[in-house]
């Protein structure tokens, strides 16, 4: 009984943290832009830094050329919520994807 009961408070005790073993650290590469983007004062590079990584958290990156700026307008409506872009962001991907867009 004895034995059970340092068994069961050794198991309990506190164990020490795992660790991470150390590497070296990489930059990361592709083909999204740095959120430094975001904030450029350009409305298109910005826009695109938006479109690039708050669009492809979701889905796969959309071709803007594929949509005139018509039909653009309801798919813009529902995923500026759901990418939680706020009024300035709304503003640049706007036109970033108008500039861009089929012209009918």
């Amino acid at each position: 009984m004895l034995c059970t009961g340092i068994a069961v408070i050794y198991s309990c005790s506190h164990k020490a943290a795992p660790t991470i073993p150390s590497r070296p650290v990489e930059a990361v590469t592709g083909n999204k832009p740095d959120t430094a983007d975001f904030a450029s004062s350009n409305p298109l590079v910005a826009g695109k830094a938006i479109f690039e990584v708050k669009c492809t958290k979701c889905h796969q990156k959309k071709n803007t050329g594929d949509w005139t700026e018509e039909e653009w307008k309801p798919i813009l409506n529902s995923m500026v919520k759901k990418a939680k872009l706020n009024d300035l962001q709304v503003s640049q991907v706007t036109q970033y994807v108008n500039a861009n867009a089929k012209k009918s």
